[in-house]
């Protein structure tokens, strides 16, 4: 339970992070992936934990590769 709080909260990190750095705010990313501002919210908070699918749209919207996001969680949770 512990390590899938830590992940849930490394996402949502790096979930921001990108978010900003692309000047949208939760309501436009939530336009571009066809998610919701209360998910993207939720996500951000690691109040919830996505799906691969969703991984996808999100990186699609932010204009990364999916394991963009892998790759920053698995350095912020040192999973060796």
């Amino acid at each position: 339970m512990v390590l899938l709080t830590k992940l849930d909260s490394a996402f949502g990190k790096s979930l921001k992070s990108r978010r900003l750095s692309s000047n949208l705010s939760q309501e436009q990313l939530g336009l571009k992936s066809g998610l919701s501002r209360p998910y993207i919210s939720e996500l951000e908070m690691g109040k919830k934990d996505p799906s691969l699918f969703t991984i996808f749209k999100l990186a699609d919207a932010l204009k990364v590769k999916p394991s963009f996001f892998i790759n920053e969680v698995e350095q912020a949770v040192s999973i060796p």
